[in-house]
């Protein structure tokens, strides 16, 4: 018995000092010695899990259980392993017997919280987490791991509070910060949550991700300069975060820098060939250099990544239209409407496909439409009232363009062609009235857009 004691304590000062080869040579030592050897089964099965060997782990920990039947320690370690190698329902029964047996054992009941978080059992996970906090109330991460299923949860207010709790018990918890940025990013504080980025960026200065939730933070709040700058943090730090170049690239184009916003989805694609936003947004970044065919290159390729990609099919639209391929279009505005059928402006974009093809019905429909979903919307009823002035329908032109311009009071082009109805109708003071009014909006207005004809 002394030899194998001797190699038991060999084994453990082997594992102290994280040298698992040499653990497990004397703790098989120790159990070739004594094979009853209970401790030396146990330590040697906590060196196997430590070197990703669950199943002999778990062998281990069944020869405990074998000798000491009511060990919650046992089944709790091998429900560790069952865990780690992807056995959920093993691990759940083991740590079940572990709670059964010690129903204060937090750390089991931590665990299981875990696992049933994983199972997306929330209620239940709660239960267990709360349970081991009131036992550990010192336990930092049971708070945080307690707040991601309230964040997950969308009850962000208790995300927070159990974050706050966490920090309090040790505060340089970067997770916890971290969390608490994202659960303060949904409710919309933006402040804060760019204060506690700022937190974990400070006590992690290597962590990309952390530069990189600062900086979506920043984008919300329309601090370009600072999120361009955090995300270029965050590529320093893992030149492989495609994410990071993508909202870079993003960040360039509000500030139309948009050659610098091509190289950045250049590069985004690169790492991320299946990043459907990012070949989108270099497509419109294409269209804006007047590179039409680079940019349906890009949008075809993002219907192809995802065939229910209505931006792509939106943006390809755009496109085919500027193009003059109006049949190309108008399928495309469709396969929108497919995908979105309650997207007002796509109805609208329709119509004027429409219009541009001659079906003057079709296009009707579409401003209609457009207006039945969203009445607030002024473009349909400008557009509708232009078809219905075309058409001779002056009243009906009238009160569309009367609709345009109570939505939208400075659209010097609505009081133009309501003036010019009012004028086919001899009704001249209106029409002197709103052509003098367009005239100011448009005198007022940069760059105005030249006036439509009057014939």
């Amino acid at each position: 018995m002394f030899d194998a004691t001797e190699a038991l304590h060999r084994g453990l000062a082997h594992q102290e000092k994280n040298d698992l080869d040499q653990a497990i040579r004397a703790l098989s030592e120790a159990i070739r010695l004594d094979p009853k050897y209970v401790e030396a089964y146990y330590a040697r099965g906590n060196a196997y899990v430590g070197m990703g060997q669950h199943d002999l782990a778990i062998a281990d920990y069944d020869e405990v259980l074998k000798f000491s039947p009511g060990e919650p320690a046992a089944y709790y370690n091998r429900g560790v392993a069952h865990a780690r190698k992807g056995a959920r329902p093993q691990a759940m029964a083991d740590y079940d017997e572990a709670i059964r047996l010690d129903p204060s054992y937090a750390k089991a009941l931590y665990n299981r919280g875990l696992l049933a978080a994983e199972m997306r059992q929330f209620d239940r996970a709660l239960s267990d987490l709360t349970a081991a906090i009131r036992f550990e109330p010192a336990d930092a991460e049971a708070y945080v791991q307690r707040g991601l299923i309230h964040a997950e949860q969308r009850d962000y207010d208790r995300a927070i509070a159990d974050y706050d709790a966490a920090l309090r018990i040790d505060p340089r918890n970067a997770e916890a910060y971290g969390n608490r940025g994202n659960a303060r990013e949904r409710q919309g504080d933006y402040e804060q949550a760019i204060a506690d980025y700022g937190e974990v960026i400070r006590l992690s200065p290597k962590d990309d991700k952390a530069y990189f939730n600062r900086a979506m933070a920043r984008l919300a709040t329309g601090e370009i300069d600072g999120a361009v700058a955090d995300l270029t943090e965050a590529v320093r730090r893992n030149a492989k975060n495609s994410k990071a170049y993508y909202y870079r690239g993003l960040a360039h184009a509000r500030k139309r820098q948009t050659d610098r916003a091509l190289a950045d989805y250049d590069e985004a694609i690169r790492l991320a060939p299946k990043n459907v936003d990012a070949y989108v947004s270099r497509g419109q970044a294409r269209s804006a250099k007047g590179n039409r065919e680079g940019a349906l290159e890009d949008y075809t390729e993002a219907i192809r990544l995802d065939p229910d990609c209505a931006k792509a099919y939106y943006h390809r639209g755009i496109v085919h239209g500027m193009e003059g391929r109006i049949d190309e279009a108008v399928a495309d505005y469709t396969e929108v409407l497919r995908i979105d059928p309650r997207n007002a402006r796509v109805y609208c974009h329709r119509g004027v496909a429409a219009t541009r093809q001659g079906d003057v019905e079709a296009a009707l429909d579409d401003y209609t439409k457009a207006i039945e979903i969203d009445p607030a919307y002024d473009r349909p009823y400008f557009n509708r009232g232009l078809v219905y002035r075309v058409q001779g329908m002056l009243d009906e032109c009238i009160a569309d363009f009367s609709d345009a311009i109570r939505l939208n009071p400075s659209n010097a082009k609505a009081y133009q062609n309501r003036g010019l109805a009012y004028e086919q109708k001899q009704e001249k003071s209106k029409a002197q009235a709103d052509l003098a009014r367009a005239a100011q909006l448009e005198s007022s207005t940069p760059s105005a857009a030249p006036a439509p004809s009057r014939a």
